[in-house]
C-alpha cells in the first residue's frame, strides 16, 4: 500500500508541476489573436481603415524574418505613421504586455507563420519573449527594425 501511495503522490506532484507547462503548450495563437487582436485588426488580419493596419501583406515576408519584431510591438506598443501595402496608418496601438510570454509567442508565430504563410520564419518561444520583456525595445527601435527590413 505504501508503494502505491508513494507512486500516486509522485504522479500527482508531477502532474501539478507540469500543469503550467502543459497549459503553455496548449495555447493557440489563433485563440490569442481572436481575443486580443481581432477587435482592431479584424478577423482576417486585414486591418481597419483609419484604425489599425493589416497584419498581412507582402512586407511580412521581410518582417517575419525578424523574430523580435512582432513580440516587441506587442510588448512596447506602436504609434505614429506606418506604411503598409494598404497605405499609410497613423494611430496608436497600446502595449499588450498583459499577455503572458507564451501567449505573445503563440500569437507572434500565428501572425507570421499562419496568417502570412511564412512557415519557415524563425519561431518565437516564450523564453524569447521573457528576454524581450526584461528589456523591451522602444518604439523607435522597432521603427528602425521595420525601416531596415523594408527600405522602400
Amino acid at each position: 500500500m505504501r508503494t502505491f501511495a508513494t507512486i500516486a503522490t509522485a504522479g500527482l506532484a508531477a502532474a501539478l508541476l507540469a500543469g503550467p507547462v502543459a497549459q503553455a503548450q496548449q495555447i493557440k495563437g489563433a485563440d490569442v489573436y481572436h481575443s486580443a487582436c481581432m477587435m482592431c485588426h479584424q478577423a482576417q488580419a486585414q486591418g481597419a481603415a483609419g484604425l489599425a493596419p493589416p497584419l498581412k501583406g507582402s512586407y511580412w515576408g521581410e518582417l517575419g524574418k525578424l523574430p523580435g519584431y512582432v513580440p516587441g510591438v506587442l510588448l512596447a506598443g506602436m504609434h505614429g505613421p506606418l506604411a503598409t501595402d494598404e497605405g499609410q496608418f497613423n494611430g496608436v496601438m497600446p502595449t499588450q504586455n498583459r499577455l503572458s510570454d507564451a501567449e505573445i509567442a503563440a500569437v507572434s508565430n500565428y501572425v507570421v507563420r499562419e496568417v502570412n504563410g511564412q512557415a519557415a520564419a524563425p519561431a518565437v518561444a516564450a523564453l524569447d519573449v521573457a528576454a524581450l520583456r526584461a528589456k523591451p525595445p522602444t518604439v523607435s527601435e522597432l521603427r528602425g527594425m521595420r525601416k531596415k527590413a523594408l527600405p522602400k
